[in-house]
């Protein structure tokens, strides 16, 4: 059996108080587990345990007189307030009888021993030298021998065992030496004429002498002093004044009390008060504490001063368990002062009587109700007589009779010793603690009747002499209700009770300090759960959490005072490091408090313990919202002035919660709805992060909140890779630049798809991630609350494909949806959807959010009956989407496909190609570009180009430079597979050319294990460079010489040259066939043009300009072989690709681009040719210019036409000769022709050839002279 330490339980007058403290050096856990089992183990010794270790000497309260009797303790590590103490011995039970001190272990020898318990007996009596006993309990730490060094000192083993019987053996031990300490101090005040009453002045004068003196406010008699005052209690709250001197100061004008207690005196040194000023108060205080009227005789003071110590004595008797004894004695002494009109003795005594009563009614011990219990007997002798007889005749009846006797008596005995406390001696009354605690313990014990059905019995007395009173209201709601009948209630009815709990109330007026305002406030609570009355608890509870509140916030100020800081850092120091550490594992039964008091305002609060997915449950279910914000409030304030990191955390946690919309926006809301302003938001959330900053720093972890908007992930997006990292298709090569700088789109946006237009139906996009390699995605996140959320970690949750998340830290602005930014990375290939978020954000524990793309808000309940189901509904075991999808909301989610590794290449050395090349025009540089494969697996380079296709192969760059015609390479690199992690150069050249300023070389590449996969990427790099001239050329002409001239078929080609480098630059014209003859002559039969009649080179000084001349080769015969080139363009460039001008300076040599050089028309149009040529000549005859025929004779003429056209047409052809001398029209015809005149020429191939004989008679002698013309045929006619 154990007793819990209640200090409202109705036999509290009977427990003695006992002081446990630590002396010397012991672990905190191992005393707080001593102490623990004290209370659960020791506090309820019977008198048979204890006779064993007492001495057989017969004094006065050996417990070997009476075993039926037991000790009650109430075990303590502190002591009472100042203000208690002085209610002893009205109230014996306030103050500590018995002091323990606990000292862990002893070591060394015996000497050693014994000098250490002599230091810790000294120390005890040196702090408590007014105890009636003080004890030292060793701790014994394995088979160590028990000390007897000092016979006051007891051991115990095996204190980490539960219900060892070793400590009840010391407690039995200690309680036979406290018995024979608590006789002698008996017999000490039963040698006192009279005890003083214990009071202040009464509150009608208090409030009179305020009246008259406003300056001087009123002050206890019996307050605590100034120098041990409790640095908890606060000033009154509406003072009649503000205080403006030190005098004026309540803490400072309480009276200076020196108790010296001795065992002959102790009425004399009791009453022993020194008022600091206000001499008219301290005379009413004299006055006070005498007790008596100006006119009383001596001998009626002797009389009352015989049954206060009467009355003292029996309740020695009562707490040394001598129940049978003590009885009597109350009888005795409260008939005397009923008599003497000694009213709050007389109340003092009943209550006691009572207790004895039910003490012997639990113990099962004989007794009788006296007639003293019985208020409405006569005060006549004869009365007095016949109760007698009556009591004579129920006592044979038995005891069951008397116990219903007592029952009965009960609810009409406490309703007088409430009244009775509540009266006045002269002009003092009790101090409102006794009035009120009394009137606390009454209630307990009219409840505990009421729940008895008004008829106690032992198995009812059980739990309320052990302390188990918290099932009371539980048993009592579990009995069958009783019918009240008509009229006037039952004084022990529930409604009865609470209207004597409500006069036990306290308020700021009575002065209580801090620690018995809240501990009286406490005590009512607890009466009223006991009730049942759960709206009162809460109210009442939630005046007990604001008073405690400014308590403790008024003594962290003391403290932080006292040590000379702020009080905002006196949680950063290492003095407080321990209190908060020791209070954050302390907090379980006020962590339930707060939880059951929010249960009935019907505020919602978010749980201290971590929890995977935030709680989407709708705070506004029931109760006021205005009520329910200010008892979270509260209750923040409260756990931060514990200090219980956890608890403020989670209270404020709530309240911000319960301030804000509580709901997915939408993006064009424009009003938020919030209940807190700007500044209280950001006072809270400040008050999260400081709280988490001095936890941690305190070594407290893993103390964090949990976020308070649930819907903070709206939208989730995956941008496909760019640059370098672009994943593009190989099909697609030719858009590889756009490619590069824009993704892939996973649909075609300009296909119709009918199911956009129906909601619901729309295809969900699916994004293309490259396993292992990290991606970009996009958060939009929503922050309904004008305060900024810092986020620490954001990490994508999945459902397939493992995504690894990598996030910066950011910040979430106020009132906004934003974007945030993380990196993933695929870890297997496939398909993977993303389900939400797993965000931790500053202050708080991470959680995972599920997406909410759509806007939603809570609806209230639309029946009572809904409301009252969804308040009482138990703990969710569904997930996360069935809780959002029975709230009406969709979750959603992201699809995304994971494609096989791709490599990644990397350039390194480009630094001189991004800073920039020093080039002259038409120069070319050999470039080396290293590529490392910074991935796992090999890559292929397949292709390289560049934008102004000015790089190439070193190679093909030779041949330009010698001017030799040769095929341009369409990439300007080989195919090149470059290992892991290893490194490939490149070597290529850069042409300098005008106006260029810039090109960006791509490299395309793919995975070489799977070249057959579609997907590849391009690596990019820029080339800078600056160009500057450096030979020029200018004012390009084309002439065709003299046709008398031996070259008739070349074309004569000039231009200027001019000089634009500051230094002499050597330089060297010439046509590229001549080059290329160099290559063609080992050919066979190879058909060699004619070579230019001359080339040109030189030197040319700065600035100089030089016209050059060369003439290139044009035969007709071989041009008409090409076909003809319509496009101008083509022809232009074509043409110029026959010219090559170079240059050489220095170290730098180069050619001139000439592909930009205009051309005539008239140039162009002997470049290209004439589209159509015919040639005419006597076929089989000697190869001279002009051919000699004999006249009469037959000559065959052969015309050769050919047609370089590309389109196709029929052409005609018809000849006509001609003299060269005119004659007339009417002339004979000087020869006669033999075929057609006229035909179409046949089906010809690219450049069609066709030959046409004409057969002709000369008729005369002289020069003939023939023309061919060549026309287009036309179709019809």
């Amino acid at each position: 059996d154990f007793a819990v330490m209640d200090p409202f339980s109705p036999v509290a007058g009977a427990q003695i108080r006992a002081l446990v403290l630590p002396v010397g050096s012991i672990e905190r856990d191992r005393f707080s587990l001593l102490v623990h089992r004290l209370q659960r183990e020791a506090s309820l010794i019977p008198l048979a345990d204890v006779a064993p270790y007492a001495a057989d000497d017969g004094h006065l309260l050996s417990p070997t007189s009476s075993k039926q009797g037991s000790l009650l303790y109430r075990f303590s590590p502190s002591l009472p307030s100042e203000q208690l103490l002085h209610l002893s011995p009205y109230e014996l039970f306030r103050e500590p009888l018995l002091v323990i001190g606990v000292v862990d272990g002893l070591a060394g020898d015996e000497h050693v021993r014994k000098k250490e318990l002599d230091g810790a007996a000294a120390y005890l009596k040196e702090r408590h030298p007014r105890v009636v006993h003080r004890q030292l309990l060793v701790l014994r730490r394995g088979d160590r021998e028990i000390p007897t060094s000092i016979e006051k000192a007891v051991a115990v083993a095996n204190v980490d065992t539960s219900h060892d019987p070793s400590l009840r053996a010391a407690i039995g031990a200690i309680s036979a030496r406290f018995l024979v300490e608590f006789t002698t101090y008996a017999k000490a005040l039963q040698a006192s004429p009279s005890i003083q009453t214990p009071g202040q002045t009464a509150r009608s004068l208090q409030r009179s002498a305020s009246i008259r003196d406003n300056d001087n406010p009123s002050s206890s008699a019996m307050s605590s002093p100034a120098d041990e005052g409790d640095p908890s209690m606060p000033p009154p709250k509406a003072p009649p004044l503000p205080a403006t001197s030190f005098d004026q100061i309540p803490s400072a004008n309480a009276l200076a009390n020196t108790r010296d207690r001795s065992d002959s005196k102790e009425n004399s040194q009791s009453g022993n008060y020194k008022a600091k000023g206000h001499n008219r108060m301290s005379s009413n205080d004299r006055i006070a504490l005498q007790g008596f009227g100006s006119g009383a005789s001596a001998e009626k003071s002797r009389a009352r001063g015989k049954a206060r110590v009467g009355i003292v004595l029996a309740s020695i008797y009562m707490m040394a368990g001598r129940w049978t004894d003590a009885l009597p004695m109350f009888v005795e002494h409260i008939t005397k002062a009923r008599a003497l009109s000694d009213h709050l003795w007389h109340a003092k005594g009943l209550e006691n009587s009572m207790l004895c009563l039910l003490l012997l009614a639990w113990a099962g011990i004989e007794f009788q109700v006296p007639s003293i219990c019985d208020p409405t007997t006569e005060r006549s002798g004869s009365s007095t007589i016949a109760r007698a007889s009556i009591d004579a005749r129920l006592a044979a009846e038995g005891m069951q009779r008397q116990i219903v006797r007592l029952s009965v008596a009960i609810p009409d005995l406490c309703k007088l010793i409430v009244s009775l406390y509540r009266s006045h001696e002269g002009a003092l009354e009790l101090p409102t603690i006794v009035p009120a605690e009394a009137a606390v313990r009454i209630s307990k014990l009219l409840a505990t009747l009421g729940a008895a059905g008004g008829e106690l019995s032992s198995s009812n007395l059980q739990p309320l002499i052990l302390g188990h009173t918290a099932p009371i209201a539980e048993q009592e709601q579990r009995r069958a209700k009783i019918s009240q009948p008509l009229g006037r209630s039952r004084p022990y009815s529930r409604i009865a009770v609470a209207e004597l709990l409500a006069q036990a109330l306290p308020t700021s007026d009575d002065g209580l300090p801090a620690a018995d305002h809240v501990r009286l406030l406490s005590g009512v609570a607890a009466a009223y759960n006991m009730l049942g009355l759960e709206r009162k608890k809460a109210i009442t509870i939630k005046d007990l959490i604001a008073r405690l509140t400014q308590a403790l916030l008024q003594a962290r100020k003391l403290g932080a005072a006292e040590m000379g800081i702020h009080p905002a850092a006196a949680l950063s120091v290492e003095s407080g490091s321990e209190s908060i550490l020791s209070s954050s594992g302390e907090m379980r039964g006020v962590n339930d408090m707060i939880v059951e008091l929010c249960t009935i305002y019907g505020a919602k609060v978010l749980p201290i313990l971590r929890q995977e997915t935030p709680v989407f449950a709708d705070i506004k279910d029931y109760g006021n919202e205005n009520l329910k914000r200010d008892l979270l409030k509260e209750l923040a304030h409260f756990s931060e002035a514990s200090p219980d990191p956890h608890g403020v955390l989670s209270l404020t946690a709530s309240l911000l919660r319960a301030a804000g919309p509580n709901s997915a926006l939408d993006a064009g809301t424009s009003d938020i709805g919030n209940a807190f302003s700007r500044e209280e938001q950001m006072h809270y959330a400040t008050v999260i992060h400081r709280t988490v900053a001095v936890s941690k720093h305190l070594g407290l972890t893993d103390v964090h909140a949990a976020y308070w908007d649930p819907f903070l992930v709206r939208m989730v997006q995956i941008l496909q890779p760019t640059g370098q990292r672009a994943v593009i298709d190989r099909t697609k090569l030719n858009m590889a630049q756009k490619a590069a700088n824009q993704p892939i789109a996973p649909g075609n946006p300009l296909l119709y798809d009918p199911s956009t237009s129906r909601p619901g139906t729309a295809a969900q996009e699916t994004f293309l991630l490259v396993a292992n390699e990290a991606s970009e995605c996009v958060v939009t996140l929503q922050n309904p609350f004008d305060i900024p959320v810092d986020i620490e970690s954001l990490e994508l949750v999945t459902e397939g494909a493992e995504l690894a998340s990598e996030h910066q830290p950011t910040t979430l602005g106020p009132l906004r949806f934003q974007q945030v930014t993380l990196m993933v990375t695929p870890k297997a290939v496939g398909v993977t959807k993303i389900t939400g978020c797993r965000i931790k954000l500053q202050g708080c524990y991470p959680q995972v959010f599920p997406i909410i793309t759509t806007s939603w808000s809570a609806q209230a309940p639309l029946t009572v009956k809904d409301l009252q189901q969804d308040s009482h509904q138990g703990p969710d075991m569904e997930s996360t989407e069935a809780r959002l999808k029975s709230l009406g909301i969709e979750p959603g989610y992201v699809s995304a496909t994971v494609i096989d590794d791709l490599p990644v290449l990397q350039l390194e050395n480009t630094a001189a190609l991004e800073s920039g090349l020093m080039l002259l025009e038409g120069e070319s540089r050999s470039i080396e570009l290293i590529l490392r494969n910074t991935s796992n697996i090999a890559a292929t380079v397949f292709e390289a180009t560049d934008t102004a296709d000015v790089l190439q192969r070193d190679d093909e760059h030779k041949l330009k430079l010698r001017g030799i015609r040769h095929k341009r390479s369409k990439s300007f690199l080989p195919t090149t597979t470059v290992a892991p992690g290893e490194c490939t150069t490149f070597k290529f050249r850069v042409e300098g050319k005008a106006g260029l300023s810039s090109t960006r070389a791509n490299f395309y590449y793919q995975a070489s294990n799977n070249f057959n996969n579609k997907h590849a990427r391009v690596v990019s790099v820029p080339v800078i460079m600056t160009v500057n001239a450096a030979l020029q050329v200018h004012n390009l002409d084309i002439l065709q010489p003299d046709p008398n001239h031996n070259s008739s078929s070349a074309l004569l080609v000039s231009f200027d040259i001019r000089n634009a480098w500051p230094k002499s630059v050597c330089y060297e014209c010439f046509e590229k066939s001549v080059r290329r003859l160099e290559w063609r002559r080992d050919v066979p039969d190879a058909h060699l043009p004619p070579t230019s009649q001359d080339a040109q080179d030189g030197q040319l000084a700065p600035g100089e300009i030089r016209r050059v001349y060369l003439t290139l080769p044009h035969d007709s015969s071989s041009s008409a072989l090409e076909p003809y080139e319509e496009d101008p363009e083509i022809a232009r460039a074509r043409f110029l690709d026959l010219l090559h001008v170079s240059w050489r300076v220095e170290e730098h040599s180069g050619y001139v681009d000439l592909s930009g050089l205009p051309l005539s028309e008239h140039a162009l149009e002997l470049v290209r040719g004439a589209p159509v040529s015919v040639t005419v000549g006597v076929s089989c005859a000697s190869d001279t210019r002009e051919k000699e025929v004999c006249v009469g004779s037959y000559v065959s003429i052969m015309a050769t036409v050919r047609d370089r056209c590309s389109h196709e047409k029929i052409r005609g052809i018809m000849h006509q000769d001609g003299g060269e001398e005119e004659e007339d029209d009417d002339e004979e015809r000087e020869f006669a022709d033999v075929a057609a005149t006229e035909f179409a020429e046949a089906e010809r191939t690219a450049v069609a050839e066709t030959k046409v004989e004409f057969v002709i008679c000369p008729l005369l002698k002289g020069k003939l002279e023939f023309e061919v013309v060549v026309r287009p045929v036309r179709i019809g006619r």
